[in-house]
């Protein structure tokens, strides 16, 4: 019986995003407060009260705003979902945060999820967690917390929360998504605490009464407006266009089940909420669709079908809508098969697979990724890999199809696996994951991104929208790609091209392995781009290679002043 675990790196890229730190409420008590109390008097002094000093928060969405406060200390007498007075705040600002101590930064954090240290505590396996083992971890030294279904060892991530620890502790051992929720449902908290993943949470049922250990409260800070999908249709005498709404540089993605030839099962990936759209169509239609695509900068998906017979449609059917959980979805495994595979070059190679049913469908947000899993030695590993578009390679495949380049690693179960396969093998991939946010770039006209070897791939997937925005369009567009010598140069001609075709686009080769000046990433090689005053100075990088790639790559960034939300490391 095969068990599912995540594979090792390797020497396969391992790149990290930077994200938010997840802080939470602070929930002051409700009851036994009286004026009396020493913490509600106004201060002794005759000076007039003035409002808390405001600061903006660095990549906030608004440019939102809240009041400085004292940095919280650690109530040693604090338990697992109390939280005494000691660490409530004078302002009543819910984000009060703490000085961290020397080596606990932001930065500090990445190069510990980057340095192949065990933060899960499960030796990359996937453990799945019942409520009452969760309970068990509610310590300092042992900390467990769920949220929105996943479980997390935060051990390690305490001494780097800015909220301090006592606020992470208010989470630890329990199911914390109501005081996530509460503050910043928006952190992409999969990306930031991705290596501390343990499992699924088992009988993850909503409550439907309040947590009694968190009464309500108002948060400082709105939560996103949701973005619902709007469905509309076309047709032409041969055609049904099926039409989805979302919003500008919502950067969504789709995937869509044939159940038989009059209905379909449509899926709308929005940031992290899937929305299902059921139809009943009016007459049969073929498959696979003619056309599927997502407008990056509209936020737009259409899916073209070929009517089976040619004829004008009264109406496009009924259709119904409903949610899905996204834990239960990321659980889910599809079967695909192989129909194209070729030696790229001398240690890399194409990959094309569809559904093996041809019942299935995938449109990925940009920067996303998804696990292909395949059985080794008895147990399900899986890789993380970015799909690359058809353009790119030398095969002609359909709509319905999803392509790969991938390197072979001499030591990498998945990649050596997935080479031997032939035409007809099978795989199973996941639903797309990740946490990149294109309206990200939307303020930034002077761009650099930053690829190492097969880090190009998710690179690749941002060139494109990036050139064709219309809205603050884009002046300037830096790749830099490092990779050994020029025979581990991925799709050269084509970057070559690119160049040509639209003069914004530049492409530098930098080769770490030959006699002649040999290149790495460096800070003098980048300083060029990032002088102060210069008119097409770069203010956002993408970035994409080995760990240590990634980490160096933000450090010298960091040297040349450039904030976290200025810099997207992918993480694989």
């Amino acid at each position: 019986m095969f068990t599912r675990t995540s594979s090792r790196n390797n020497g396969q890229n391992s790149c990290f995003a930077v994200y938010f730190v997840i802080c939470f409420p602070v929930i002051k008590p409700r009851s036994g407060l009286t004026m009396s109390d020493s913490s509600l008097k106004p201060p002794a002094s005759n000076k007039p009260l003035r409002p808390p000093q405001v600061v903006a928060l660095s990549g906030s969405p608004g440019g939102l705003q809240l009041p400085v406060t004292a940095p919280q200390k650690l109530n040693s007498n604090s338990t697992n979902g109390n939280t005494s007075s000691a660490s409530g705040s004078a302002t009543g600002n819910p984000r009060n945060k703490c000085a961290l101590k020397p080596g606990y930064s932001l930065m500090s954090w990445i190069r510990l999820c980057n340095s192949g240290a065990d933060l899960s505590g499960t030796g990359g396996r996937t453990v799945p967690v019942s409520r009452s083992e969760l309970a068990l971890h509610n310590k300092v030294d042992d900390a467990w917390m769920a949220i929105r279904g996943r479980v997390f060892n935060v051990t390690r991530y305490m001494d780097f929360h800015p909220g301090g620890v006592d606020e992470l502790m208010r989470g630890v051992g329990r199911d914390a998504t109501q005081l996530f929720d509460e503050v910043h449902a928006w952190v992409n908290y999969p990306q930031l605490l991705g290596k501390c993943y343990i499992g699924p949470l088992k009988e993850n049922a909503v409550k439907s009464t309040k947590d009694p250990v968190s009464p309500e409260i108002t948060s400082a800070i709105p939560k996103p407006t949701e973005i619902l999908p709007r469905f509309d249709w076309i047709q032409q005498r041969s055609e049904l266009t099926l039409i989805f709404y979302t919003r500008s540089f919502a950067n969504p993605g789709m995937v869509v089940r044939r159940q038989n030839s009059q209905q379909l099962e449509v899926r709308i990936l929005i940031g992290q909420q899937w929305h299902t759209f059921d139809f009943q169509l009016t007459e049969k239609v073929e498959w696979p669709p003619k056309v599927a695509k997502m407008g990056a900068e509209t936020g737009k998906i259409e899916v073209v079908l070929g009517k089976e017979e040619p004829a004008p449609w009264p109406i496009y059917g009924t259709h119904t809508t409903r949610k899905l959980d996204s834990n239960s979805i990321q659980e889910e495994h599809y079967d695909y098969q192989v129909i194209h595979r070729e030696d790229f070059n001398h240690d890399s190679f194409e990959l094309s697979l569809q559904s093996a049913e041809r019942d299935r469908l995938m449109l990925l947000p940009v920067g996303y990724h998804i696990n292909i899993e395949v059985p080794v030695d008895g147990e399900l590993i899986h890789r993380s890999y970015t799909p690359v578009d058809h353009a790119y390679l030398s095969v002609d495949t359909n709509s319905d199809s999803i392509s790969f380049l991938i390197k072979r690693y001499p030591n990498g179960p998945v990649s050596s696996h997935l080479h031997q396969l032939q035409v007809g093998s099978r795989v199973q991939l996941g639903p797309p994951r990740g946490g990149f946010l294109l309206s990200e770039l939307n303020a930034h006209r002077n761009i650099l991104l930053l690829a190492a070897g097969s880090g190009l791939t998710p690179i690749l997937s941002l060139i494109q929208p990036i050139l064709k925005r219309n809205t603050n369009r884009i002046e300037t567009l830096h790749l830099y790609y490092f990779n050994k010598t020029s025979g581990d140069i991925w799709l050269k001609k084509k970057l070559e091209e690119m160049q040509t075709q639209d003069e914004r686009f530049s492409c530098k080769h930098l080769l770490s392995q030959v006699e002649e000046k040999p290149e790495r990433i460096s800070l003098e090689l980048l300083t060029s781009l990032f002088r102060e005053k210069q008119p097409d100075r770069c203010t956002y990088v993408a970035i994409c290679g080995p760990s240590g790639f990634n980490t160096a790559a933000v450090d010298i960034l960091t040297q040349l002043g450039l904030k976290p939300n200025q810099m997207h490391v992918f993480r694989g």
